[in-house]
Parts: structure tokens; C-alpha cells; sequence
């Protein structure tokens, strides 16, 4: 609807969309040290913006929160524990001569949350075997392939495995990450990358035609 009534402030934001990806392109390709000032600029606008989207969502979590705790939703109190954690993390951070870098502060993201994002990430590479096991159809010849090296990827980092196990494990492992593993990973994100840029274009022949 908003297109169909003002085509022209889309044609404008199309074309200023396009002109600071070509002034990107530019830059990081080194064509010209002339796009390198307003490069820069580009850059401190977006973290600007990174930073104001970021509290932007805080607020947005914290409104919905308090929401659900007026509400008296069904899981009310774990909206309490979140605000509270929240309110505390904050006072701390204001109250403390050092801010972030203050022992308090440390001491909460070294005893919370370090321990908490360790666990994720660790439930996640199970989750990810268990997903492999369920969806990957072992009777065809690469599921087991694929399987096995998840495995042994994932056996080769315990702190447990490098010690029992022998180094050339480890040492196998490593080049695995390091080589058909980071080679295949940046194939994708090359992959995508391109496929967003062929969509990007496409969207913008689309709107001119």
C-alpha cells in the first residue's frame, strides 16, 4: 500500500541503498582513496545505529516482560527473574567507579554469564549430532561420512579426549577445522553473500521496471 501511493520515495531510497553499496564496494576493494572519508563516515552511522537498535530491543524486551508479569501470564515469574536480573546488572554498571571494567561487573559476566553461554554452546554441538543422526539418512553413502567427522570433531575438543587420546587425533582434528571444514564454511557464506547480491539486484530491476 505505502509503495503503491508514493512510488518515488521508493525509487529515492532504492537509488541512496545502491549508491552507499557502490561506495562500499569502492572502499573495500581500494578502487579509489576518495570514497575513504565517506567510508569512514558510513561506518560510524552504522554503529551508530547498531547501538541504537540495540536499545531499542532492550526496551522492547523489558516492555514485554512487564507486560507478561501485569498480565500475570503463565510464566510471570521467569519475566521477574529476567527485569530483576536486568535492574541489578544495570545498578551495578552505574554504581560501579569502573563501569564494565569494574570487578563487579567482571565478576558477574566471569561466575553468569560466561558459565551460561559455555552451556548453550555446548548443549548446541548435541543437539547438532542429534539433528545428524535423526535427519541424515545413514542408509546413503556420505550421511555416515557426515556423522563420523561430527563426531570426531566434536570427541577431539574435550579436554578429556586430548589427554587420553593420542596427538595425532587432535592434530587430525585441527586440520579438519582448519581445512576442508573452514574452506566449506566460507564456500557457503561466499554462497550466500552472492545470493543476496543477485537478490538485491533483482529487487532493484524489479522496482525500476
Amino acid at each position: 500500500m505505502f509503495a503503491q501511493r508514493t512510488p518515488w520515495i521508493n525509487r529515492i531510497a532504492l537509488l541512496l541503498v545502491a549508491l552507499v553499496a557502490a561506495l562500499i564496494v569502492a572502499d573495500r576493494f581500494g578502487l579509489t582513496a576518495l570514497t575513504r572519508p565517506v567510508a569512514n563516515h558510513l561506518y560510524t552511522w552504522a554503529l551508530l545505529l547498531s547501538a541504537f537498535t540495540l536499545l531499542l530491543g532492550v526496551a522492547n524486551v523489558l516492555w514485554v516482560h512487564l507486560t507478561a508479569i501485569q498480565q500475570g501470564s503463565q510464566e510471570w515469574s521467569l519475566s521477574l527473574l529476567l527485569v530483576v536480573a536486568f535492574v541489578l546488572v544495570v545498578l551495578a554498571g552505574l554504581a560501579t567507579p569502573g563501569g564494565v571494567t569494574g570487578p563487579l561487573l567482571e565478576w558477574t559476566f566471569d561466575a553468569v554469564i560466561a558459565p551460561g553461554q559455555a552451556t548453550l554452546f555446548a548443549l548446541t554441538g548435541f543437539f547438532v549430532v542429534a539433528a545428524a543422526y535423526r535427519y541424515l539418512r545413514l542408509g546413503r553413502p556420505g550421511g555416515v561420512w557426515i556423522l563420523a567427522g561430527a563426531l570426531l570433531t566434536l570427541l577431539a575438543q574435550t579436554p578429556f579426549s586430548q589427554q587420553a587420546l593420542p596427538s595425532v587425533t587432535a592434530q587430525f582434528a585441527d586440520w579438519l577445522l582448519i581445512g576442508p571444514v573452514m574452506a566449506a564454511m566460507r564456500g557457503a557464506l561466499l554462497g550466500g553473500a552472492l545470493a543476496a547480491i543477485f537478490a538485491a539486484l533483482r529487487f532493484f530491476i524489479r522496482q525500476k521496471g
